[in-house]
């Protein structure tokens, strides 16, 4: 069984949004231990956030407390755009002996560069930007997908 966390900025905000994340961290268990955890965006609430040092604040958040044989993968768009099949594969790689996997999301502002030079790899879902939150919900759906695909269940087609 995989073991996957989730280290994000920000919370959903919408009822479909938790609906989603819950309903697919729910067709997840059967087949992997996922942990999504929540962070605060880096600016402080500020009216008028510096963009560097939000960045910079929420890279710190996102690296503190990963575990040290993780393998840690960065959501960003300069990041590597898999097939379901294909991201499937990397993950049975990254997985290997049991490995946990860390995906990690920015804020609205994106990635510090330190995320991308510590990630081990880096996951893009297309060169459109989407909200943080819908990345998550997305990467969630995908990770279903790649169970079901390794456990060779119908969803995928």
């Amino acid at each position: 069984m995989h073991h996957f966390i989730l280290r994000v900025i920000g919370k959903a905000q919408d009822d479909w949004q938790r609906g989603a994340i819950d309903a697919f961290a729910t067709k997840l268990k059967p087949f992997a231990k996922t942990e999504i955890i929540e962070l605060p965006e880096g600016h402080g609430g500020s009216a008028k956030p510096d963009e560097a040092k939000t960045r910079k604040n929420e890279a710190e958040s996102l690296l503190k407390s990963i575990p040290a044989d993780a393998f840690v993968v960065a959501l960003d768009e300069t990041g590597k755009n898999y097939s379901s099949t294909d991201l499937a594969h990397a993950i049975e790689d990254w997985a290997d002996g049991g490995r946990t996997i860390v995906f990690l999301i920015g804020g609205s502002w994106g990635l510090d560069p330190e995320i991308r030079r510590t990630a081990h790899a880096a996951v893009s879902f297309g060169k459109q930007t989407l909200p943080h939150v819908l990345a998550r919900i997305v990467l969630l759906e995908q990770l279903y997908r790649i169970e079901t695909i390794m456990a060779g269940k119908v969803y995928h087609k």
